[in-house]
């Protein structure tokens, strides 16, 4: 079954309320539960084949999905799951849908062998011309980089107590440099194809090869926010440990990715403005991880939540030390 006949298929297998139809199929598996409560199931049909049901999670990105599978993804290789089906876009948001194939069981991991993987593609996908992709926003799920540096310097007694927490310290002239770097970044780097959210939840094992999901978040940015997230990115349910050695493996293989597809940027600055990326971007984390420690509401463990913490403190901590030095 595929092409036509398998989209019309696929339809009779979700209810016009935008749920799985029991009538067609067998069984059912929930993979993870999405921010508004809603579950990507796994399900099997009558033929035996099993497929990947995702309802929208976020209304934010109602569409999003399916104009990158369509517009976006057709244009790289096979690192992504095929999409099977989706809700017709003149439904209501919270009836849209979408099927996947299923790849299988999908191993999530940051071992430096995936992540250099993951690399060598973003480079690729840095590379390409984003001309006809005027659709997409410039903004991705968390604020621009300068939003977060104006909103760390403008709550200056809040930053200066986290600081103070993590027993570290920026002095003015410090925080004059790193402005600068990231204003020069912002200004200086094009605005390529970003993911938006490739975090180690996001990247995936499926016998072998690598497969990066969740394209929802996509949009124009500079290269370092998608470096960021693949190299120094914390996530609750995915921890992992970045020591500088592997942070300048990832970054050397990223940069030859981009030399072999003709795109040539200058090392040396271009790791100096992700020092001062990684610290900003850092320290508005560890903001956000704070709130969530202090909130009644917050929908992730405890000690998860440390975890993430004592992660993002050292990629801060790295950094700093990076960044003093360069």
């Amino acid at each position: 079954m595929n092409g036509v006949n398998e989209d019309v298929q696929a339809h009779r297998w979700v209810t016009p309320e935008g749920t799985l139809n029991e009538q067609y199929i067998t069984s059912r598996e929930r993979l993870y539960k999405g921010m508004n409560g809603k579950y990507v199931e796994r399900f099997t049909v009558h033929t035996g084949e099993s497929y990947i049901f995702k309802p929208l999670t976020n209304p934010a990105q109602y569409g999003r999905e399916q104009w990158m599978s369509r517009h976006v993804l057709s244009v790289l290789p096979p690192i992504y799951p095929e999409l099977i089906a989706a809700s017709d876009c003149e439904i209501d948001a919270k009836q849209s849908w979408i099927i996947y194939e299923d790849l299988g069981e999908l191993v999530h991991d940051s071992r430096e062998e995936t992540m250099l993987a993951a690399a060598v593609h973003m480079a690729e996908w840095h590379s390409l011309s984003v001309a006809d992709w005027a659709e997409l926003p410039r903004v991705g799920q968390k604020p621009p980089i300068r939003d977060m540096l104006d909103d760390l310097l403008w709550q200056k007694e809040s930053t200066a107590d986290l600081l103070s927490k993590l027993e570290v310290s920026l002095s003015p002239s410090d925080w004059h440099n790193i402005a600068a770097l990231i204003h020069t970044a912002e200004e200086e780097l094009p605005r390529v194809l970003c993911h938006g959210d490739l975090h180690p939840g996001n990247m995936a094992d499926v016998n072998g090869r690598l497969v990066i999901i969740d394209w929802e978040h996509a949009h124009l940015n500079t290269a370092l926010w998608d470096v960021y997230h693949l190299v120094d990115l914390s996530h609750p349910l995915f921890p992992r440990n970045v020591t500088p050695e592997l942070r300048e493996r990832i970054m050397d293989v990223y940069l030859d990715g981009l030399e072999r597809h003709s795109v040539q940027v200058d090392r040396v600055s271009f790791k100096r403005w992700y020092s001062a990326y990684a610290i900003v971007f850092s320290l508005w984390m560890l903001r956000l991880i704070d709130g969530d420690l202090r909130s009644a509401d917050c929908v992730w463990p405890e000690e998860q939540l440390r975890n993430q913490w004592h992660e993002t403190a050292m990629t801060l901590e790295q950094c700093m030390k990076q960044c003093s030095r360069e």
